[in-house]
């Protein structure tokens, strides 16, 4: 399969001796997001690779290149073992992640995090309904503007 071979040409670059964390992750992110669509946690988690050079990672092996290789390395190799395990995945965005995604981005942090505690809690849909609706009465036109125009853009992809 194809994409398999792809990702595990990217575990080989992680091995390279002249190795440039951020030009693989650009390649790396272009690969998953191809198979995985562009909402994929394992793309953030290879854009959250990075090397800490602060004095306290120096001295705390976490922080080493070793241990990024080992993540990238993991990242990678639990996506080829999905694809084995369940196939290719839809290539259909879900719905809910992109609305998810364009929520967190354009709300302030408690206005997103009040909204997903209505969605958690156990209440009926009725009470979830109107603390929902109350939240959403409290958020200014201007965000609430944005928030539709970039679902729009985002469905329109």
């Amino acid at each position: 399969m194809k994409e398999i071979k792809l990702l595990e040409e990217q575990i080989k670059q992680i091995d390279d001796k002249d190795f440039d964390l951020e030009a693989w992750k650009i390649l790396t992110v272009n690969i998953l997001e191809r198979i995985f669509g562009k909402h994929s946690y394992k793309i953030k988690q290879v854009e959250e690779l990075k090397y800490d050079y602060s004095s306290w990672a120096m001295r705390d092996s976490s922080g080493s290149h070793d241990s990024i290789k080992k993540k990238a390395k993991v990242i990678l190799e639990s996506a080829i073992l999905e694809i084995q395990q369940f196939g290719l995945p839809d290539k259909k965005e879900q719905p809910t992640n992109i609305i998810a995604e364009v929520l967190k981005d354009e709300l302030k942090g408690s206005e997103y995090k009040r909204i997903m505690a209505i969605l958690s809690e156990e209440k009926d849909e009725d009470e979830k309904s109107k603390l929902l609706f109350e939240l959403l009465n409290d958020i200014d036109a201007e965000t609430k503007n944005q928030i539709i125009f970039r679902l729009m853009q985002e469905l329109k992809q």
